[in-house]
Order: C-alpha cells, then sequence, then structure tokens
C-alpha cells in the first residue's frame, strides 16, 4: 500500500540535486524520488537482516524518531 512520507528539506534538497544532475545524462530514464525510497528501503531491510548491523541501524532509527517528536513540540494537554 502507496504511503505519503515527511523528508527534511535538507535531505529533499540533496536528493533534489542528484536527481536533476542524472537527468542530463538518463534524461527520462533518471530515477525518480519514489526510485531514490525504493532502494534506500531495499538496502535497509537488507541490512537488517545482517545481526551485525542491526543494532547500529536501530539506534538510527530511535535517534530519528526522537529527534521528529522533538520537532513535534509539547504535546498537547487533553481537556478534561
Amino acid at each position: 500500500m502507496p504511503s505519503i512520507i515527511r523528508v527534511p528539506d535538507d535531505i529533499y534538497t540533496c536528493i533534489r540535486h542528484v536527481r536533476i544532475s542524472l537527468e542530463g545524462q538518463y534524461e527520462k530514464d533518471a530515477p525518480t524520488f519514489q526510485d531514490f525510497a525504493l532502494v534506500a528501503l531495499k538496502r535497509l531491510l537488507s541490512e537488517w537482516e545482517q545481526p551485525n548491523q542491526r543494532e547500529q541501524i536501530l539506534l538510527e532509527l530511535l535517534d530519528s524518531r526522537k529527534n521528529a517528536r522533538s520537532r513535534m513540540g509539547p504535546p498537547s494537554k487533553s481537556a478534561p
């Protein structure tokens, strides 16, 4: 099932620059943002299967989640 994800501006900009640089060489065959995401996710899953890399990936994922939550601001208070 497709899903929309949020990508930080700095990462989006870097991927956009890579894509633009490839458009000149590959024109219509240049990879799309979906291609970048698919390759990255496949690589993540492949590395996750390697026990010596799983701990590092988990730490990165937890750090990413922590950073995302910190950007959301304080939790809202529930109304009584």
